[in-house]
């Protein structure tokens, strides 16, 4: 097991709907093991397996998500 932790800055977010749906997207990713949205800094963060799901899927998920993580 190799975890990492990755933190997307992404400003789009704008409610409870948005926190519902990156958790949605992301929670039942093979290899992720936290999901964490804050509102009020409007960041993504997520503790995950790299032998398992990368950085750049698990990114691309929030971006099919409707959002703009950078």
């Amino acid at each position: 097991m190799n975890l990492q932790e990755k933190v997307w800055k992404t400003p789009d977010i704008e409610c409870e709907g948005c926190v519902r749906s990156i958790h949605r997207a992301l929670e039942d990713v093979d290899g992720v093991r936290l999901v964490e949205v804050d509102l009020l800094q409007k960041a993504v963060r997520v503790v995950f397996d790299a032998e398992r799901v990368q950085a750049e899927q698990l990114k691309h998920l929030i971006e099919e998500a409707g959002f703009t993580p950078s």
